[in-house]
């Protein structure tokens, strides 16, 4: 009925007329209600809300009564939806559309819950450490979030371990897998290895002692199978000191390098009848470069809580880790031994043997860092 209205009066000496507008105001009314989703981290989530109402109401959005504000991944549509990209695991909560106009306000509430960093893997372990072959090993762990949700917990069992390497093994659980980097807890944020690259990317891994030894792993991660549990595949080949550690707290720097690459590194030490020996370890990631970038230049991964024990009987090692990521303490600016390439933005490698004044002999140059050498028959 809303509209122009003239109202005409005539007789035999004349006309008049008056005109009036008609403006029928109606409160807000929901006419399409977003629906509860379900979806895995790393996708889109479009939370469609629209709503009729004279004047036409204005939607806002809120999460537990906090209003939600556009960022890089919330973005409010012209439509009225609401949309979140890539969606991480903190993004789990209910949301409010509400509609507004002058005769009131209405609003729906929507779940919307994104499934994480997966609960299972398996895999399995092949190769040599110190020169002995152990077929193949087995890997099985469960991923749970710790009681605080601070830290995800991460517990596995390496099966079919001979005795000699029983112990060897015990130190190496901690970067053995790299379940706890796909899976660790993002802190605000922070991608982990799953959100990032949808667990499937290979991992290269060297461990250096300060006594010479180096040991050597791949690592494959082929994505999830049916039932939700990642998929890894693991060979290992080198040598590693044979001594009873205690193992401790520690802490690794992931960098984007590249569109689909990372560079991790980190050193801890070895104490042994009151000798501490470092030794240092760095990982090479490749991924699917269209996945994107982390959201930060550096991010840090902390492992905490570890605990291992080997069961000669079933010839088992059993590790505990509660691990969790976090930008890095100076988290869009490159570490020493990168340079910021503004293309990405990613932290490039410098090549510190391009100049001659790096070293007197021969220079080597690797990814953060660079080695001096000196001819046969001569050290440092």
């Amino acid at each position: 009925d809303a509209g122009d209205y003239k109202c005409v009066a005539t007789n035999d000496v004349g006309v008049v007329e008056r005109s009036l507008t008609l403006t029928l105001q109606s409160p807000p009314v929901i006419t399409v209600e977003p629906v509860g989703t379900v979806l895995e981290a790393g996708a889109t989530a479009v939370l469609d809300c629209q709503a009729s109402g004279e004047p036409p109401p204005a939607i806002a959005w809120s999460r537990q009564g906090q209003p939600v504000l556009a960022d890089d991944r919330v973005t409010l549509l012209p439509n009225g939806s609401l949309r979140i990209a890539p969606l991480h695991r903190e993004d789990t909560s209910e949301y409010e559309c509400v509609a507004r106009n002058l005769l009131g306000s209405v609003l729906v509430t929507v779940p919307l819950t994104v499934q994480g960093g997966p609960a299972r893997a398996k895999g399995s372990i092949i190769g040599s450490i110190n020169d002995v072959e152990f077929g193949i090993a087995f890997l099985n762990a469960t991923v749970t979030d710790s009681p605080d949700f601070d830290t995800r917990v991460i517990q596995a069992k390496i099966t079919n371990v001979p005795r000699t390497l029983g112990p060897a093994m015990r130190k190496l659980v901690s970067i053995l897998s790299p379940v706890y980097w796909t899976t660790a807890k993002e802190i605000e944020e922070a991608m982990n290895g799953f959100t990032l690259t949808d667990a499937v990317f290979k991992r290269e891994t060297q461990v250096e002692f300060a006594t010479g030894e180096i040991l050597r792993m791949t690592h494959v991660a082929r994505g999830v199978d049916a039932d939700g549990a990642l998929l890894l595949d693991v060979v290992v080949s080198g040598h590693m000191l044979q001594l009873q550690v205690l193992l401790q707290d520690y802490t690794e720097d992931y960098i984007q390098t590249g569109p689909g690459q990372l560079h991790a590194h980190s050193t801890r030490l070895f104490t042994a009848d009151g000798v501490s020996v470092p030794y240092t370890w760095n990982h090479t990631i490749t991924y699917d470069s269209s996945r994107g970038r982390m959201p930060f230049l550096v991010q840090t991964l902390r492992a905490a809580s570890i605990t291992t024990d080997y069961n000669p009987l079933e010839e088992a090692v059993a590790f505990k880790i509660q691990a969790s990521i976090a930008k890095g303490d100076r988290s869009n600016q490159c570490p020493a031994g990168f340079a910021l390439d503004s293309s990405g933005p990613y932290c490039s490698d410098i090549d510190e043997c391009e100049s001659r004044d790096t070293c007197q002999h021969e220079c080597r140059n690797s990814l953060g860092s660079f080695q001096c050498a000196c001819p046969v028959g001569y050290r440092l």
